[in-house]
């Protein structure tokens, strides 16, 4: 495959090419030449704005071919069918979250003005994360979806922010990092679903009832943070309910191998807001990385059995996708 140089592509083929690299290696060999001839004719007299939003579009197609997520897929249509849900459980979440802060606030307030460069980072994440769930489950709601696939990828890079910060801490342990990132990887993770679900399949704008879905989803979310205890020490030792919240979401998904998308949508949608804290929670509940392997290996292991079930379920059917795909929960 030859990738050419063409007018307004940043001057330069790499960004193209790096997304081109994104594909499959048999895709690229068969489509290569077609795949770089409509981004040349699509970014023909564009800005480098419109031309960085085709490479972008052009390399998450890609990393949804190599993962699986396309529109012909099972785990692509669960994704589809979990986009919009997540999208509403990440921002009540963070909702709550936000008004326990202004309610309790600590000794200095997470959006007080930062008084020093350190201080930067955490007060960009207070208010990252106060303000982008909020932008994505609007644009969802709005049936925007452009707009809200862009309001994904910063939920997931304020996420991203605060798992960094927690690495770079100046004491950095394990046991810190699972502390202060358990805030951060609901946002990572829901960003991510909802940015690589196939896009094709979700609804232009939800109707009566997708919109009540998304508002479910929502206060479903301020649910799991109340029973996570608002991420307070104090709850670190309910083992039970740590338990709790990693199986039964995990669990849920297997309804996926039966055909029955909804409810294993509802559980994808809620592991990424339960995932990051009680895995820690769990740790320290039982005592150790040790104590907790044999937890580990069981939820691994039911994930890999999963997506393995999955997987075979969409090489023998489209599971009721028609040709516009599974277009609302409800």
């Amino acid at each position: 495959m030859t990738i050419q140089t063409f007018p307004g592509v940043m001057g330069e083929p790499v960004a193209l090419r790096a997304a081109l690299m994104l594909y499959p290696a048999r895709y690229r060999r068969e489509r290569g030449d077609e795949l770089s001839a409509v981004f040349a004719d699509s970014t023909a007299g564009t800005s480098r704005l419109a031309t960085a939003r085709e490479v972008l579009d052009l390399g998450a197609y890609g990393l949804r071919m190599r993962t699986g997520l396309t529109a012909s897929s099972v785990v692509g249509q669960l994704f589809a069918l979990a986009a919009p849900l997540v999208a509403g459980a990440v921002a009540g979440l963070c909702a709550a979250y936000t008004v326990d802060q202004v309610v309790n606030p600590a000794w200095v307030p997470a959006w007080a003005l930062p008084d020093r460069i350190g201080e930067v980072p955490a007060f960009v994440w207070f208010l990252g994360q106060a303000l982008l769930p909020l932008l994505l489950v609007a644009a969802v709601l709005a049936g925007r979806r452009r707009e809200a696939r862009y309001a994904a990828f910063g939920v997931a890079g304020v996420g991203a922010l605060g798992v960094l910060t927690a690495a770079v801490q100046h004491t950095p342990s394990l046991w810190w990092f699972l502390s202060q990132s358990g805030e951060s990887t609901p946002l990572l993770l829901a960003g991510l679903l909802f940015a690589f679900a196939p896009q094709e399949l979700m609804e232009e704008r939800p109707d009566a009832r997708g919109r009540i879905a998304v508002l479910a989803a929502a206060a479903g979310g301020a649910l799991i943070l109340t029973a996570e205890g608002f991420y307070s020490s104090f709850g670190l030792l309910d083992r039970d309910a740590a338990v709790a919240l990693l199986l039964v979401p995990a669990a849920a998904l297997l309804f996926a191998a039966r055909g029955r998308l909804a409810p294993a949508a509802i559980g994808l949608a809620a592991l990424p807001m339960t995932l990051g804290f009680n895995v820690f929670r769990t740790w320290q509940s039982v005592g150790g990385m040790w104590r907790m392997a044999p937890l580990t290996v069981a939820v691994v292991v039911g994930l890999v059995a999963t997506g393995w079930m999955l997987r075979r379920a969409g090489d023998g059917r489209r599971t009721g996708a028609g040709a516009g795909g599974v277009r609302s929960l409800v």
